[in-house]
């Protein structure tokens, strides 16, 4: 019987992912979507992927999006302990938060509003959210512009395939005043299906900024928040299938004005429009897939004057970042043959914003862009345990021009127990519509571009029982966008300068000794410079420069089934020390400052009392250490969550 190459049916493979175990699927087995576009199994690509699966998800309920990639090898999201609604910023591999790529359900999301494009994970609740995807390595040529250090795939809730109707809720209070509750509805036919999912998510929160003095009473900075999601699927015809996605989320949050810095009136506002519109036409030898996407954001800032007056404070100041994304996509894979395999593709990308603050107004007349692409990708595959794929991707931009990213990603599986890999990719982040319109802009940027190399090897035991991944990545990013100072108005304008070389390796294993243990670790090691040449000795000079990046992390679960009904584990997470720059205020001087290494120790437990309702509780931080991710603002003391979750 004539193999095949793609796994096209993307209803019934839909259907497996739900169903998936992830804690307990041999890796190499496990399916995947993110590395080409397309399902597949692990152990035909060699890219760099680790799946966050839906059981895992909910044994986290109480946590956020922030607080479980903060525990994935190479990865460091800095705010993910500070109070709900700060910045998320995300670290992949030390690079900086603008390189990696944010997707919904494979499809590119970001902010046209911003300073980068880089997209607000606060959007995202754990309770709306299938399995999350984490592909590392350049993945410019699949995913275009931002792709750097590699791309992070949130696919989206939707109807369990094994039942004709399904509802869900779940209600949690905890630490600060925490309040979450969740509920979802969903029900299949054999042409229609549908998830529906609200979530609601409240704080009093604790003071962003840290008080050194003990003695000045900053405040708790609150938070708000609403998300509304709804999946659809409708079978038109046997080869032809409709999707449909829209996601609503708003949320309020009180902030602070900097470093030590106490605000009691600062407010923002964020929501966020994402719709989604896609269509999966299956033929004999692969499939037709289009994609459509509406991204809108609204930011509002509101900074009142303080009563009584504050002499250290500067407001009122006031701010509105409106930004509109159009996405659209359309791409095919064929089987070639019983080897060989062909991804072509085309997508173009449209970006708005409209800004208004208190000093002054920038609008969309001169805040836009496009980008029109096109990229294909050659797989050999299944010949005698050798993979490889070999891929290309031309972009034409409307401001900067052109760039050109490729990638070759051979791998060799052993007896399905060891696979050797190795990635050799280009990549590229587009300057965003500040970097070249606003006050500040640069029309004459270019892109950052990148070159990655890494590679590796993963054993999984005949058994099972211990699954180990090693892996080793070099990048170099050429015409790093910096903001450069100026002695005249504006002082300052974005520019190309400097270039960035960083390095590492992550070590990843999961072992289960017996039946009732699971273990998974990993450790990651970074380290980066900036180059530049000295304008006075024309002499390339530098330093170490990933600010609020560690250079070593680790992270550990042990978890066991302590009987049939109750599940228990403990988490431990070890933090080097990092450097972290801030402006001091009182010698208008930017100042670096070393913030000390840290651990936190956690437990969770959970007990399922019924066949549909689960108990938990989650404790954090429960040797209630003080640390800094950022200078000058605090981080989660010893804090908890607990409540009940209901599944039919």
């Amino acid at each position: 019987m004539k193999r095949k190459f793609f796994i096209v049916a993307a209803t019934i493979i839909s259907s497996h992912l739900n169903a998936q175990d992830s804690s307990q699927a041999k890796q190499l087995d496990e399916v995947v979507v993110t590395a080409n576009k397309f399902p597949q199994k692990l152990s035909s690509t060699g890219k760099v992927l680790t799946v966050i699966g839906r059981d895992q998800l909910e044994r986290t309920t109480g946590r956020t999006l922030a607080q479980v990639l903060n525990e994935q090898a190479g990865l460091i999201v800095n705010g993910a302990q500070s109070p709900l609604g700060t910045n998320q910023t995300v670290y992949m591999r030390g690079a900086g938060s603008a390189n990696t790529l944010i997707l919904i359900d494979g499809v590119p999301v970001n902010d046209a509003s911003g300073i980068s494009t880089e997209f607000d994970i606060n959007h995202f609740a754990i309770d709306q959210i299938e399995r999350v995807e984490i592909l590392k390595g350049a993945q410019s040529v699949l995913y275009g512009s931002d792709a750097v250090a590699g791309v992070i795939n949130i696919i989206t809730r939707k109807q369990d395939s094994t039942k004709p109707f399904g509802m869900n809720s779940s209600i949690a209070g905890g630490s600060y005043g925490t309040f979450k509750g969740t509920a979802g509805i969903g029900a299949k036919t054999k042409v229609i299906s549908y998830h529906l999912q609200y979530t609601r998510l409240q704080s009093d929160g604790f003071s962003t900024a840290y008080d050194e003095m003990k003695n000045r009473h900053f405040d708790n900075d609150d938070f708000k928040q609403n998300t509304l999601g709804l999946n659809m699927t409708a079978a038109v015809t046997r080869n032809w299938q409709l999707r449909f996605s829209g996601q609503y989320g708003e949320y309020k949050a009180g902030i602070d004005d900097g470093p030590m810095a106490d605000d009691k009136n600062s407010r923002l506002q964020n929501k966020n429009l994402q719709l989604t519109l896609a269509s999966v036409t299956q033929f004999s030898t692969g499939s037709f897939h289009l994609n459509f996407n509406l991204n809108n954001t609204e930011r509002k800032l509101d900074d009142e004057k303080n009563v009584p007056a504050d002499p250290n404070d500067d407001d009122p100041t006031h701010g509105l970042y409106k930004s509109n994304s159009l996405f659209g996509e359309a791409f095919a894979n064929f089987t070639l043959g019983n080897h060989t395999g062909l991804l072509v593709g085309t997508d173009f990308r449209g970006q708005r914003a409209d800004i208004a603050t208190t000093y002054g107004n920038l609008g969309s007349d001169s805040l836009k862009s496009t980008q029109v692409s096109g990229y294909a990708s050659f797989f050999l595959t299944g010949l005698g345990g050798f993979n490889a794929e070999l891929g290309a991707r031309l972009t034409h931009h409307s401001v900067f021009g052109s760039a050109f990213t490729y990638s070759f990603n051979p791998s060799y599986v052993i007896n399905n127990q060891v696979k050797l890999f190795a990635n050799l990719a280009s990549g590229f982040r587009a300057p965003s519509l500040y970097n070249l319109a606003s006050e500040y802009g640069n029309p004459d940027l270019k892109p950052e571009t990148s070159m990655s190399y890494e590679g590796g090897l993963q054993y999984i035991n005949t058994k099972n029982t211990l699954n180990l991944r090693l892996t080793y990545f070099n990048r170099s990013i050429k015409d790093v966008i910096i903001f450069k100072s100026l002695f005249v108005a504006p002082y300052g304008q974005y520019a190309n300068s400097d270039k960035q070389k960083d390095q590492g390796f992550e070590l990843e294993a999961t072992l289960r000794p017996a039946g009732k243990w699971n273990i998974t670790a990993n450790y990651s090691f970074t380290d980066g410079r900036v180059h530049t040449i000295s304008a006075a000795t024309a002499k390339d000079t530098s330093f170490y420069n990933l600010y609020r990046r560690p250079k070593n992390a680790v992270n550990a679960i042990v978890g066991y089934q302590a009987a049939k009904k109750l599940f228990t584990s403990i988490g431990l997470k070890w933090i080097d020390k990092r450097d972290d720059l801030f402006y001091n205020s009182a010698s208008f001087s930017t100042e670096s400052k070393t913030l000390a290494s840290y651990y936190n120790l956690d437990a969770y437990a959970s007990y399922q009392a019924t066949a549909f309702l689960k108990l938990f509780a989650d404790l954090r931080n429960i040797t209630n250490q003080q640390y800094f991710d950022s200078y000058g603002y605090n981080s989660r003391r010893f804090n908890f969550m607990a409540g009940v979750l209901v599944n039919f």
